[in-house]
């Protein structure tokens, strides 16, 4: 008889599986809410995007803010990971030099993967909290990486760092209020043309002044 396979999934009870579902939906529903009507949104609608009862959603999120932490919280995360799996992709597979570049690799990918925009940090007067300050550390590391191939291969210009790389995946992915794939297409052309300019300054031997820092950046979730 075969040992078990300890890697094998292990399916979630049901109400387990249905709590995180929903969740998931509260989430999705709270950054497309946010992203449109500003944090100013109730929570009654967000529950009716969601699909869900208000109830629920307080019985999870006891507070607007604590519904808005776990939604920056959520959103770091996926960055992060995205950044991270486009940079481990390079360390296996270095692209070929025709390639699209690392920091367009992993823009494209969250305008096109990703569950929604990611909110602009908006400060709180409040220290970063612990998570949230780990997933922006996995963050910047992924990114540095990202950003370090690409000066490399002279992709971008000396002066562009990690938090441009934020600064601009925010600006490319406004909400708009269109269907998703007209959306996303909208997002992709402003890309490549901001691609073509990065490599462009980069041709030329150009170094940006006055970036932001990854400082600055975080700063801006609790200053």
């Amino acid at each position: 008889m075969s040992a078990p396979d300890d890697a094998a999934p292990v399916a979630l009870p049901g109400r387990l599986r249905e709590a995180r579902a929903n969740d998931t939906a509260v989430l999705d529903a709270a950054r497309e809410v946010f992203s449109a009507q500003g944090e100013s949104a109730s929570m009654a609608d967000i529950a009716r995007r969601a699909a869900v009862g208000v109830a629920s959603v307080y019985r999870r999120y006891p507070t607007k803010d604590a519904l808005v932490e776990a939604l920056r919280l959520d959103g770091v995360r996926e960055v992060a990971r995205l950044a991270t799996d486009v940079a481990d992709g390079l360390d296996a597979a270095p692209p070929a030099r025709d390639a699209p570049g690392a920091v367009e690799t992993f823009v494209a990918g969250h305008i096109t993967g990703a569950r929604g925009p990611l909110l602009r940090p908006v400060g709180t007067g409040r220290p970063l909290p612990p998570e949230l300050a780990a997933a922006s550390e996995e963050l910047r590391v992924a990114l540095e990486r990202l950003v370090a191939h690409d000066r490399a291969a002279a992709r971008i210009p000396a002066g562009f760092g990690a938090a441009d790389v934020m600064q601009l995946l925010v600006h490319l992915r406004p909400p708009l209020p269109y269907p998703r794939p007209q959306v996303d297409a909208l997002h992709l052309r402003y890309l490549a043309l901001v691609v073509r300019g990065l490599r462009e300054a980069a041709a030329e031997g150009a170094t940006l002044e006055g970036g932001p820092r990854w400082d600055e950046w975080v700063g801006t979730w609790h200053d």
